[in-house]
Protein backbone atom coordinates (compact mmCIF):
# COMPACT_ATOMS: atom_id res chain seq x y z
CA UNK A 1 0.00 0.00 0.00
CA UNK A 2 1.91 2.62 -1.07
CA UNK A 3 1.43 6.51 -2.29
CA UNK A 4 -0.31 9.01 -0.73
CA UNK A 5 -4.21 7.54 -1.20
CA UNK A 6 -5.70 4.81 -0.08
CA UNK A 7 -7.49 1.65 -2.01
CA UNK A 8 -10.92 0.67 -1.36
CA UNK A 9 -11.76 -2.79 -1.59
CA UNK A 10 -13.06 -2.60 -5.27
CA UNK A 11 -9.29 -1.26 -6.21
CA UNK A 12 -10.29 2.39 -6.46
CA UNK A 13 -8.77 5.15 -5.52
CA UNK A 14 -10.31 6.73 -1.84
CA UNK A 15 -10.05 10.50 -0.92
CA UNK A 16 -7.65 10.61 1.99
CA UNK A 17 -9.14 11.97 4.85
CA UNK A 18 -8.90 15.99 5.75
CA UNK A 19 -6.43 16.55 7.72
CA UNK A 20 -7.04 19.29 10.42
CA UNK A 21 -5.05 22.78 9.95
CA UNK A 22 -2.25 23.51 12.08
CA UNK A 23 -2.59 26.83 12.33
CA UNK A 24 -5.68 29.48 12.38
CA UNK A 25 -4.43 30.94 9.17
CA UNK A 26 -4.83 27.94 7.75
CA UNK A 27 -8.15 26.95 9.04
CA UNK A 28 -9.45 30.55 7.11
CA UNK A 29 -8.16 29.23 4.50
CA UNK A 30 -9.61 25.76 4.07
CA UNK A 31 -12.90 27.40 5.50
CA UNK A 32 -13.18 30.42 2.41
CA UNK A 33 -12.61 27.83 -0.14
CA UNK A 34 -15.41 26.21 1.31
CA UNK A 35 -17.70 28.97 1.47
CA UNK A 36 -16.61 30.06 -1.87
CA UNK A 37 -16.91 26.58 -3.20
CA UNK A 38 -20.53 26.33 -1.85
CA UNK A 39 -22.09 29.96 -3.08
CA UNK A 40 -20.26 29.03 -6.01
CA UNK A 41 -22.53 25.55 -6.48
CA UNK A 42 -25.41 27.27 -4.78
CA UNK A 43 -25.36 30.33 -6.77
CA UNK A 44 -25.39 27.94 -10.01
CA UNK A 45 -28.67 26.60 -9.41
CA UNK A 46 -30.11 29.94 -8.44
CA UNK A 47 -28.45 31.02 -11.80
CA UNK A 48 -30.08 28.52 -13.56
CA UNK A 49 -33.79 28.60 -12.40
CA UNK A 50 -33.49 32.05 -12.74
CA UNK A 51 -32.30 31.48 -16.59
CA UNK A 52 -35.44 28.91 -16.93
CA UNK A 53 -37.61 31.74 -15.61
CA UNK A 54 -35.93 34.15 -17.61
CA UNK A 55 -36.46 31.93 -21.57
CA UNK A 56 -40.23 30.86 -20.32
CA UNK A 57 -41.12 34.79 -19.79
CA UNK A 58 -39.23 35.63 -23.39
CA UNK A 59 -41.09 32.83 -24.86
CA UNK A 60 -44.22 34.07 -23.61
CA UNK A 61 -43.26 38.01 -24.93
CA UNK A 62 -42.24 36.23 -28.55
CA UNK A 63 -45.56 34.36 -28.50
CA UNK A 64 -47.95 37.55 -27.20
CA UNK A 65 -45.49 39.81 -29.89
CA UNK A 66 -46.14 37.04 -32.91
CA UNK A 67 -50.25 37.16 -31.85
CA UNK A 68 -50.15 40.89 -32.16
CA UNK A 69 -48.36 40.86 -35.40
CA UNK A 70 -50.88 39.21 -37.10
CA UNK A 71 -53.60 40.76 -35.48
CA UNK A 72 -52.55 44.40 -36.78
CA UNK A 73 -51.83 46.09 -40.06
CA UNK A 74 -47.78 46.24 -40.69
CA UNK A 75 -47.50 49.68 -39.79
CA UNK A 76 -48.42 48.75 -35.94
CA UNK A 77 -46.68 45.39 -36.24
CA UNK A 78 -43.74 46.61 -34.13
CA UNK A 79 -40.33 45.73 -33.94
CA UNK A 80 -39.04 45.39 -30.85
CA UNK A 81 -37.95 41.75 -29.07
CA UNK A 82 -35.88 39.99 -26.06
CA UNK A 83 -33.19 37.58 -25.95
CA UNK A 84 -31.69 35.26 -23.34
CA UNK A 85 -28.21 34.33 -23.71
CA UNK A 86 -24.75 32.90 -21.89
CA UNK A 87 -22.66 35.62 -20.71
CA UNK A 88 -19.23 34.66 -22.06
CA UNK A 89 -16.65 36.94 -19.71
CA UNK A 90 -18.95 35.96 -16.56
CA UNK A 91 -18.71 33.31 -14.15
CA UNK A 92 -20.72 29.79 -14.48
CA UNK A 93 -24.46 30.39 -14.81
CA UNK A 94 -24.74 33.49 -15.70
CA UNK A 95 -26.48 34.88 -18.70
CA UNK A 96 -27.84 38.05 -20.65
CA UNK A 97 -31.80 39.44 -20.85
CA UNK A 98 -31.32 42.17 -23.86
CA UNK A 99 -34.18 43.95 -25.74
CA UNK A 100 -33.81 44.77 -29.50
CA UNK A 101 -35.02 46.16 -32.23
CA UNK A 102 -34.99 44.32 -35.55
CA UNK A 103 -34.52 45.78 -38.39
CA UNK A 104 -34.73 44.13 -41.48
CA UNK A 105 -33.39 40.49 -41.94
CA UNK A 106 -30.24 39.43 -40.25
CA UNK A 107 -30.05 42.96 -38.87
CA UNK A 108 -30.69 43.99 -34.90
CA UNK A 109 -30.37 47.20 -32.97
CA UNK A 110 -29.67 46.02 -28.95
CA UNK A 111 -30.99 48.68 -27.19
CA UNK A 112 -28.89 50.12 -24.15
CA UNK A 113 -30.27 50.56 -20.56
CA UNK A 114 -28.53 53.76 -19.81
CA UNK A 115 -26.17 54.43 -16.83
CA UNK A 116 -27.56 55.32 -13.15
CA UNK A 117 -26.70 58.84 -11.30
CA UNK A 118 -23.39 56.69 -9.95
CA UNK A 119 -21.85 56.45 -14.13
CA UNK A 120 -23.29 52.45 -13.28
CA UNK A 121 -25.35 50.29 -16.19
CA UNK A 122 -28.71 49.98 -14.88
CA UNK A 123 -30.23 46.91 -13.92
CA UNK A 124 -33.59 47.65 -15.97
CA UNK A 125 -34.64 49.60 -18.95
CA UNK A 126 -36.38 53.02 -19.01
CA UNK A 127 -39.03 53.13 -21.46
CA UNK A 128 -36.97 55.96 -23.32
CA UNK A 129 -34.57 53.05 -24.22
CA UNK A 130 -37.56 51.46 -26.80
CA UNK A 131 -37.62 54.61 -28.68
CA UNK A 132 -41.09 54.57 -30.97
CA UNK A 133 -43.49 51.65 -29.86
CA UNK A 134 -47.30 50.64 -30.43
CA UNK A 135 -49.61 50.34 -27.75
CA UNK A 136 -49.34 46.60 -27.43
CA UNK A 137 -45.39 46.50 -27.90
CA UNK A 138 -45.53 49.09 -24.55
CA UNK A 139 -48.06 47.09 -22.49
CA UNK A 140 -46.21 43.94 -22.97
CA UNK A 141 -42.59 45.57 -22.39
CA UNK A 142 -44.23 46.91 -19.20
CA UNK A 143 -45.26 43.25 -18.59
CA UNK A 144 -42.39 41.72 -18.92
CA UNK A 145 -39.11 43.85 -17.75
CA UNK A 146 -39.97 44.73 -14.08
CA UNK A 147 -38.98 41.07 -13.37
CA UNK A 148 -36.56 40.82 -16.06
CA UNK A 149 -34.47 44.11 -14.32
CA UNK A 150 -35.14 42.03 -10.95
CA UNK A 151 -33.38 39.36 -12.40
CA UNK A 152 -30.62 41.22 -13.70
CA UNK A 153 -30.21 42.55 -10.13
CA UNK A 154 -30.03 39.43 -8.51
CA UNK A 155 -27.84 37.97 -10.96
CA UNK A 156 -25.11 41.24 -10.40
CA UNK A 157 -24.98 40.82 -6.63
CA UNK A 158 -24.74 37.16 -6.99
CA UNK A 159 -21.74 37.69 -9.27
CA UNK A 160 -20.32 40.32 -6.30
CA UNK A 161 -20.70 38.21 -3.91
CA UNK A 162 -18.28 35.71 -5.85
CA UNK A 163 -16.08 38.34 -6.66
CA UNK A 164 -15.78 39.66 -2.96
CA UNK A 165 -15.01 35.81 -2.07
CA UNK A 166 -12.59 35.25 -4.39
CA UNK A 167 -10.44 38.68 -3.75
CA UNK A 168 -11.24 37.50 0.51
CA UNK A 169 -9.23 33.95 -0.83
CA UNK A 170 -6.53 36.38 -2.66
CA UNK A 171 -6.18 37.85 0.40
CA UNK A 172 -5.08 35.42 2.23
CA UNK A 173 -2.97 33.44 0.02
CA UNK A 174 -0.77 36.67 0.14
CA UNK A 175 2.19 36.60 1.65
CA UNK A 176 1.46 37.58 5.30
CA UNK A 177 2.99 41.08 5.94
CA UNK A 178 5.37 40.98 8.89
CA UNK A 179 6.06 43.87 11.84
CA UNK A 180 9.32 45.83 11.48
CA UNK A 181 9.79 45.66 15.07
CA UNK A 182 11.01 42.64 18.08
CA UNK A 183 7.52 43.10 20.76
CA UNK A 184 4.40 43.41 20.49
CA UNK A 185 4.35 45.95 24.06
CA UNK A 186 7.13 48.47 22.52
CA UNK A 187 6.51 49.60 19.08
CA UNK A 188 9.26 51.24 18.98
CA UNK A 189 12.06 48.58 19.82
CA UNK A 190 14.01 47.38 17.09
Amino acid sequence: MGGNGMRESNGEQAIAPQTEPKTRHDWIVHALRDLQSDVLSRSTGILDAMREEAEASKTMYIEKMLDAQRAYPPAARGSISVRVRNSAKSGPGMFQIEWFRVKGPKRTHYLKRGKDRDGKIRHGYSIRSFGQLTGWEKDLIDRHEPRFEQLRAIQSHLSQIRMRLRMIEQECQAPLKTMKFASLDDPNEE
